[in-house]
């Protein structure tokens, strides 16, 4: 089966090229597609500091007090899919619509110094399955525990410990974490250990991470082990050394290189982000290099431990989306999100990724992703929001079966998706949907 996987994605390489032309395509238009903050998809809704959120946010309107707290991420939705080699796509995916997700998040805050969050994703990705078939509930819970001893602020976390990134994301970036962590602050020194409780990249295994920082990340370190308990794949001890910051003009930058016994591996990003009168953008061009047998045999062999529908805000410049297809690569690309607001109830968008993935004796990926669109808020001073986008970057893990299989079957939300590939496909489709936040 390994054997099998490997080669799906080498020819998954070849599917998904797209000719330079198209690339020189968004470099002539970025100025028209510049049109973030109102965003595409309903973005991931953290399982912590909801009493903190409720208080910033007025549209916020469910019961809270200094004990308890409570909120309501939602979203319903239609795609409709067009054309292309996988225009057949929706008979397979679990979220085809007409279908909705909604986040309900309760916390509880029984003394000043520990915290319980409970998190209930509701999902229904299609009526096609009728009004219960294939509905989901996905509980996620976690425990927080604050401490002051030595001059040291210390926060423990268990189970739901939410989107984790080691360093500034070259072995581990905005991966849905349940384990634990411990974290040491003082002054501007911040210590921490995690533990996930899957391999990051697989369900099998386990990974321990110590990530060490001083001076707001200007200077840090992580030390981790990866090991699984696979024949394949024998424990990795990884080291990086990083360096990141942020200026107030909006500029900042991040830079983080690591090794292990077989090869090493880098990183690199610059990013700004400013707003004119009604015009508001983000800009973040990066590269990788991920050296040959990296993380041993582990590239080509990963699972997505979490497919579901917030997974939908991640960009496509994530290891995640590049092991698939292997090591020993070269991946450039840039983001370049970007919103104008014409009134207290229409704002345009538009949200670009392009990527260009050079994998030595594989070939390449290039890549233009895109998702822009409009939004309507009837309502002053709420963020609930009516809404139509067309794009192309849309979410493959939600289905465990190729475009051209005849089997109806689906990787669920709560289920691991092991077809070893990446988080997204190129596929056109519009959708409108209704999003609501309360």
């Amino acid at each position: 089966m390994p054997t099998k996987l490997h080669s799906q994605a080498n020819s998954k390489i070849q599917q998904l090229n797209c000719k330079a032309a198209v690339l020189s395509f968004f470099v002539l238009s970025a100025p028209f597609l510049l049109v973030s903050s109102a965003n595409a998809y309903l973005q991931y809704a953290p399982n912590d500091h909801v009493a903190e959120e409720v208080s910033e946010h007025p549209f916020r309107i469910l019961p809270h007090s200094d004990h308890y707290a409570f909120a309501i991420d939602s979203d319903f939705f239609k795609p409709i899919f067009t054309g292309g080699d996988n225009s057949n796509y929706y008979r397979y995916d679990y979220y085809h619509g007409n279908g909705y997700w909604m986040s309900i998040r309760a916390e509880f805050k029984p003394v000043s110094k520990a915290t319980i969050n409970l998190k209930l994703n509701l999902t229904h990705g299609s009526s096609s399955n009728g009004p219960t078939y294939l509905a989901e509930v996905i509980p996620m819970a976690g425990f927080t525990y604050e401490e002051s001893l030595l001059g040291f602020d210390i926060t423990t976390r268990l189970s739901d410990i939410g989107r984790q990134t080691v360093g500034i994301g070259l072995f581990i970036e905005d991966k849905e974490t349940d384990g634990g962590y411990i974290m040491f602050k003082r002054d501007e020194f911040v210590g921490k250990v995690m533990v996930d409780g899957t391999g990051s990249y697989r369900l099998d295994g386990g990974v321990i991470a110590t990530d060490v920082s001083f001076w707001k990340g200007l200077v840090g370190g992580v030390l981790f082990v990866q090991e699984t308990e696979t024949p394949f794949h024998p424990p990795a001890l990884m080291a990086t050394l990083y360096s990141k910051h942020e200026w107030p003009s909006g500029i900042g930058y991040g830079a983080e290189m690591g090794i292990d016994i077989n090869s090493w591996a880098g990183m690199a990003f610059v990013k700004y982000e400013d707003t004119w009168n009604h015009f508001h953008f983000w800009l973040k061009p990066q590269a990788r290099y991920y050296g040959p047998r990296i993380l041993g045999d582990l590239p080509g062999k990963v699972s997505q431990n979490y497919i579901s529908y917030d997974q939908n805000d991640k960009p496509f410049t994530n290891i995640m989306d590049i092991f698939p297809f292997g090591d020993n690569v070269v991946t450039l690309s840039s983001q370049l999100n970007a919103e104008y607001v014409f009134n207290s109830f229409y704002r345009i968008y538009a949200e670009t990724e392009a990527v260009n993935y050079q994998y030595k004796g594989k070939g390449k990926i290039q890549e233009l992703f895109y998702r822009s669109g409009i939004k309507f808020f009837p309502f002053k001073s709420r963020e609930d929001n009516f809404g139509f986008l067309v794009g192309n970057k849309y979410l493959i893990a939600s289905t465990a079966v190729s475009p051209d299989s005849s089997s109806r079957t689906y990787s669920l939300p709560n289920m691991v998706d092991f077809e070893n590939k990446p988080l997204f496909m190129n596929q056109l489709y519009f959708m409108i949907n209704f999003q609501s936040k309360f």
